[in-house]
């Protein structure tokens, strides 16, 4: 396991954008190790020397982040969730499998998954089991982790309780 201060530096050098030689001799040894920090900074970066094109580099992109899902890196597992949500890169589009996994890495905290499950949640789709207070329970929790668009998706399902509530009384 990469200890604290490679793995500050190793992000570092990665949103520095620059020096990626440097960062993958940094990282190398741990990803062999399957460290999986080393394995979701190796899916975000290309060398010219690998001459990967980008089908090539989302191929090995791909690869790695669920190597460092696997692993239980939870922005890797969002990403993947991402992936199987849209079917981008030529990957056959899996919404339930998005859930499933939008659902573990919301459970492990993380506020954009909180987002997706949430609306999972609220409306019983792609095979989660309807709970809407749970669901309004974790879009709350991406309001306030400031994930984008939050506030209006939860005032949204809060007006769409409201006026069940107001059908149901009459």
């Amino acid at each position: 396991m990469m200890d604290f201060i490679t793995r500050r530096r190793a992000y570092h050098m990665l949103r520095a954008g620059r020096n990626f030689k440097g960062l993958f001799k940094l990282i190398k040894p741990h990803i062999l190790a399957k460290d999986p920090d080393a394995l979701y900074i190796y899916s975000c970066f290309t060398l010219p020397e690998w001459a990967e094109d980008d089908a090539a580099f989302f191929k090995r992109r791909f690869k790695y982040l669920r190597f460092a899902a696997q692993a239980g890196h939870i922005e890797a597992l969002h990403e993947v969730g991402l992936i199987y949500h849209t079917g981008f890169g030529g990957v056959e589009q899996d919404k339930r499998k998005a859930a499933q996994i939008f659902k573990a890495a919301a459970e492990k905290g993380h506020p954009a998954s909180m987002l997706f499950y949430g609306l999972d949640l609220f409306y019983g789709s792609c095979g989660i089991e309807k709970d809407e207070s749970l669901g309004i329970s974790y879009v709350t929790q991406a309001v306030d982790n400031g994930v984008k668009d939050a506030r209006y998706t939860l005032n949204k399902l809060l007006k769409l309780v409201e006026l069940s509530k107001q059908q149901s009384a009459s």
